[in-house]
């Protein structure tokens, strides 16, 4: 029996790093890169109340469309009047124009008839009708509590929640309207004075977790507390699922508790959940010590039979940890738990398999092992869908250990069993057929799909395997499309840094009078003027210029900003003088590149005339806190404090009380600027306001305002600005912090203080002592001498 200690769970996340990592694609998790297949559990609906749940294993495709954002529109049709429902119902095309001809009782029984037929249109048809009957009535049904319910189950059980339901909807159903009506009944249902049972409770529950709608999803479960439903091992399993999506571990092991206390002991499903949320945070450590739990507590398997047991390793966890395992390159943990996999006796599936692959195709030199993989693959006859992803991951691995043979032999006995290819297994033939002399058929393959690869990222992957030079060779055979395909490996070489062969291209695509795109063009002036060749770049700007190309806002800007961080000005402001008299408008990056170019140069007058520039043009918000900025730390950089504190008191008074039109750069620059300039007076007030108005400062903003103080002298404010104020507000000290106050100390002699703060940091944060060398013996004794000698 499992023995859960949660106690031993960590609640918090240990790497923010980590989990900054999967928020990036949380809507679209998936715990392998690229286009990993990941499984998900969809559990399986049935009318029994403490029904089994139930796991399919689902392509990772098919559950993207769960993010929330792909809901909203469906989610305004919960919860509404009955009225407010026969609107929608009829915006989504129901045909009631027959209720008319039927009494109430002769609605019932067709709405008894459908549920009976499973027919889901008559079912919503009938249900529609009967509210269009009793409107502007009081509402008297004649329909009995099993007919809420056994309506509300075969609507859930049709219901394509997930987007890619077991059974097709009828093509007049949509979505909104199904989850219309299962609320609608829900109500109707209550309003007749009828308690749902557990088994309704558990499908809205397990409905709203589909959609990831943690909210609805725990405020259903709360109206079971309020009817005194009671709650089974399925509800809480839904409930977990709802906070599975939103990566909630906090709510999830809430959950768990509360599960305790109805003495509902967890099974597989439960903590193949809490694995699962685990792994997408990167709390790997969490996820084994469960699957530890896990197996300490499965029985031993004797064939295909298992004794009956609540808590089993089953498919789910372990291609759950694996894809953890791979997601973070423990490889070693993989092989490992692969072992663990083929002692167990569980059967591998093509998710397994594929995971297997991934193992094999971290290490070079394992062709050999993955085509006794793929031997092994096909003897199984899985679904092409399911098949796709294991055999682009191999074909791929083939080219890139230069397997040609082999990957066209593997790709044609594919064929042979009817697979169907994707523009992604090309990526991989194409240059397989290619390089083993098989060019007609290469050329043919890539003639069939070129426009698809054209409209995707995919012809990279081409470029890639087919190498540099035998890419220019490839696209001659396609004169029709060269200029399309031409610009295309021009990107390519350009996201490869190969300026020689995009620059080679280029020249070519210009001498034969092609199109050229002014994105390539622009990069590549770009590249060139980071590199410093300056010539060059201006060569190709107008050598485009002659050729009447004329590059976009993004395209000025893109090369203003280049030059500008090289502090190329001349160049620069010579490129915005074009940007003007071609009409096309600058924007605020525009403006800002210019500036913080002039600033670094010190041309003060160079900064007041654009900042003049910026005053006339029309074209721009009033506010735009990136050219305050630029400006501020332009004009502090010139030493013009006045103008910098002009534009924050401008800033200032046109904000509201509570919300302060300047963000964290804003406060660093005007701190920066009361320090250098000796505004004290400034400083402190512009510090105690912001503290007023619970400003949310950082790090750096601390740092300015220590260094600011410093610069002034104010040693005993910025020493407890540091040990304390800071501290108090949950901001951490960093090594430059230290180090720039230390310095000011040192010049001006301040030994004892000096000490005190070494002794401070070594006392409370050794790790960054350590980094600051402080904990070196002989530093200190000669700071504690030094201090000696002058008391």
């Amino acid at each position: 029996m499992l023995n859960l200690t949660l106690t031993k769970w960590s609640k918090t996340i240990p790497a923010p790093t980590i989990k900054i990592m999967f928020t990036k694609t949380l809507k679209n998790m998936t715990t392998i890169k690229e286009n990993s297949a990941k499984l998900k559990i969809i559990q399986n609906l049935t009318s029994s109340s403490n029904s089994s749940v139930l796991y399919y294993y689902a392509t990772y495709s098919t559950l993207t469309a769960i993010g929330k954002e792909q809901e909203k529109n469906e989610e305004k049709v919960l919860l509404e009047t009955n009225n407010e429902r026969n609107t929608n119902i009829e915006e989504n095309g129901i045909d009631s124009s027959w209720a008319g001809n039927h009494s109430s009782d002769g609605l019932v029984i067709r709405f008894r008839e459908a549920i009976q037929e499973g027919n889901l249109k008559k079912l919503m048809m009938a249900h529609h009708a009967l509210i269009k009957e009793q409107k502007g009535r009081q509402w008297q049904s004649h329909l009995k509590k099993s007919d809420y319910q056994d309506a509300i189950r075969l609507l859930s059980r049709f219901a394509n929640f997930t987007q890619k339901a077991t059974n097709p909807s009828p093509s007049t159903q949509t979505l909104a309207s199904t989850t219309s009506v299962i609320y609608s009944l829900f109500n109707d249902m209550k309003k007749q004075g009828y308690k749902p049972d557990t088994s309704t409770y558990n499908r809205l529950i397990y409905m709203n977790s589909l959609k990831g709608d943690t909210k609805e999803s725990r405020r259903i479960y709360e109206m079971m507390f309020e009817d005194k439903i009671k709650c089974t091992l399925y509800t809480f399993n839904s409930l977990i699922l709802s906070y599975q999506w939103s990566l909630d571990i906090e709510s999830a092991l809430k959950v768990l508790e509360e599960m305790k206390l109805y003495g509902i002991k967890p099974d597989t499903v439960t903590l193949n959940s809490l694995i699962d949320i685990y792994v997408k945070l990167g709390d790997i450590n969490q996820a084994e010590r469960i699957y530890e739990e896990m197996k300490s507590n499965s029985t031993a398997r004797m064939g295909n039979s298992l004794d009956k047991c609540d808590v089993i390793v089953d498919k789910f966890t372990l291609d759950c940890l694996l894809s953890g395992y791979l997601y973070y390159g423990h490889l070693n943990k993989a092989k490992n738990l692969f072992k663990d996999i083929k002692d167990s006796g569980i059967e591998l599936d093509i998710h397994l398999y594929t995971k297997l692959l991934k193992i094999y195709c971290y290490e070079p030199g394992n062709s050999q092992k993955i085509l006794n993989l793929f031997s092994q693959i096909k003897q199984h006859q899985q679904q092409e869908g399911n098949m796709k992803y294991f055999v682009n991951t191999l074909l791929d691995y083939l080219i890139k250990e230069k397997e040609f043979s082999n990957a066209v032999r593997v790709y044609e006995e594919l064929m042979d069993i009817g697979f169907i290819h994707d523009v992604v297994t090309l990526t991989s033939i194409i240059p397989a057929y290619y390089h083993t002399g098989n060019v007609d058929i290469a050329f043919k393959l890539f003639n069939e799909k070129m426009n698809s690869f054209l409209c995707s990222q995919k012809i990279f992957s081409l470029f890639s395997n087919l190498g540099k030079k035998h890419s220019k060779k490839f696209l001659k055979q396609f004169a029709s499309s060269s200029s399309k395909l031409h610009n295309s490996l021009i990107t390519y070489f350009l996201t490869q840094d190969d300026i020689t062969n995009a620059l080679e291209m280029y020249s070519h695509l210009l001498q034969q009078g092609y199109f050229l795109n002014i994105l390539n063009i622009t990069i590549l002036c770009k590249k060139l003027i980071l590199q410093d060749k300056i010539n060059e770049a201006l060569q190709i700007y107008y050598q485009s210029k002659d050729h009447n190309i004329i590059l976009d806002q993004r395209g000025y800007t893109i090369l203003i900003d280049s030059f500008s961080k090289m502090t190329y000005m001349s160049e620069s402001q010579r490129i915005f003088a074009d940007m003007k008299e071609k009409g096309i408008k600058p924007n605020s990056y525009t403006y800002s590149s210019l500036i913080r170019g002039l600033g670094k140069i010190y041309d003060i007058q160079g900064v007041k005339t654009i900042h003049q520039l910026i005053r006339m043009d029309l074209n721009l918000d009033e506010f735009d806190i990136v050219i305050y900025n630029s400006l501020m730390d332009a004009y502090n950089r010139c030493g013009y404090g006045y103008d910098v504190l002009q534009l924050w008191d401008s800033l200032v008074i046109f904000s509201k009380e509570s919300d302060l039109l300047v963000n964290n750069a804003t406060v660093s620059i005007v701190l920066d600027s009361c320090g250098f300039n000796k505004q004290l007076f400034r400083l402190n007030q512009i510090w105690y306001d912001l503290k007023k108005r619970n400003f949310n400062l950082n790090q750096n903003n601390y740092a300015s305002y220590i260094e600011a103080l410093a610069r002034n002298q104010k040693f005993n404010e910025a020493k407890k600005v540091l040990m304390f104020e800071m501290i108090d507000d949950g901001i951490l000290p960093n090594s430059k912090m230290i180090r720039t106050l230390l310095s000011f100390l040192h010049d001006h002699s301040k030994n004892r203080e000096q000490y005190e703060i070494i002794n401070w940091v070594r006392t409370n944060f050794p790790f960054l002592a350590k980094e600051l060398n402080l904990v070196n013996k002989k530093s200190n004794e000669n700071i504690t001498k030094s201090t000696s000698e002058k008391n």
